[in-house]
């Protein structure tokens, strides 16, 4: 005759229900939602920062290339006054992004609270 194995949990394993795929939805599409809001925002950040450093780069091959120091000091001016207006602009960018992730992060919230509530049983009506 073969025994059966069993392990402490193996007969708590029929109270525990898995999650419909319905279930799951709900759970996990406010979570992907805010996510790919933060990847979007790291791509913003990335592509800023390549174009930003291409100034860089080529702001010092026309440094290196300067005829006098008056010319150079020029370059030098118009390099600030370039990178600090691309950090300004790219910063409100950021801000307004930041915002739309916290109003995402409140609404996921909002919706998990709601999934789980259907889940239990329990929805509001």
């Amino acid at each position: 005759m073969t025994m059966k194995k069993t392990t402490p949990m193996s007969g708590m394993a029929a109270f525990q229900t898995l999650p419909s795929v319905d279930g799951w939805a709900m759970f996990f599409k406010p979570q992907a939602r805010m996510a790919e809001a933060m990847i979007k925002q790291n791509i913003e950040m990335l592509e800023f920062l390549k174009a930003r450093f291409e100034r860089d780069r080529l702001m010092l091959e026309d440094l290196a290339n300067a005829k006098d120091q008056t010319a150079a000091m020029g370059l030098w001016q118009d390099f600030w006054q370039r990178m600090l207006s691309d950090y300004s602009v790219e910063t409100n960018k950021l801000a307004a992004s930041a915002t739309e992730i916290a109003e995402q992060a409140m609404r996921t919230a909002s919706e998990e609270g709601a999934a789980l509530m259907s889940a239990a049983g329990t929805e509001k009506k």
